[in-house]
């Protein structure tokens, strides 16, 4: 997980253990048991992104509030993203956003 440093204390909280800087292990009976760990671990991973894609703000004032510019640009960084192929894996920490990205939107 590219940003498992900060999230390391909510996938502890979800049952996973800290194997490296920026992996994690969960030891499960049974697939039927990987329900929770895993939304747990995709919402960790998707942390910094979720404000930004499919209106995560925490209520209209709060998106009204929010950067209008930035918010369009982290829209597009994330549809980007979303599109791209990731490695399945990571065992160090990795810039989140594919490359590419910061050209296709002018910066």
């Amino acid at each position: 997980m590219p940003n498992g440093s900060d999230v390391g204390e909510e996938m502890a909280a979800a049952g996973w253990t800290r194997t490296g800087d920026v992996e994690f292990a969960i030891a499960l009976e049974s697939w039927r048991d990987s329900r929770e760990p895993l939304a747990a671990a995709m919402s960790a991973a998707l942390k910094p992104f979720l404000p930004y894609w499919l209106s995560g703000f925490a209520g209209p004032d709060e998106a009204a509030a929010a950067d209008q510019e930035r918010v369009a640009q982290l829209r597009t960084i994330f549809d980007a993203w979303a599109a791209e192929s990731h490695p399945e894996w990571y065992t160090e920490a990795a810039d989140p956003f594919p490359a590419g990205v910061a050209e296709r939107l002018g910066s």
